[in-house]
């Protein structure tokens, strides 16, 4: 009894030891890699689009310029010069075997 008891308590000890080990290697591998990653630029992104609009008018569709959300279609703009909406094409009935 006494034997297992031992046994027990030394594959907790490896068990503890091992992860305190592994604990250690992703602190100092996460430290290595914070001072090799290079500093943030100063100036902000570079080719960036300002802020603010230049003539001072809020858009139409912020979120579809920022690319959040898609555009919507003007029905206006779809309908030809002519004023004449085309047809709505029909698929072609399968043929018959």
């Amino acid at each position: 009894m006494v034997q297992q008891r031992q046994s027990a308590v030394q594959r907790i000890q490896v068990g503890v030891v091992g992860l305190v080990i592994v604990l250690l290697f992703v602190t100092l591998a996460s430290m290595v890699l914070d001072r090799v990653r290079p500093a943030p630029q100063a100036g902000g992104m570079s080719g960036a689009a300002p802020l603010t609009a230049g003539n001072g008018s809020t858009p139409a569709e912020p979120l579809a310029e920022l690319g959040v959300t898609p555009v919507a279609k003007d029905s206006a703009a779809e309908q030809p010069a002519n004023g004449v909406a085309p047809a709505p094409r029909q698929s072609a009935p399968a043929p018959r075997r």
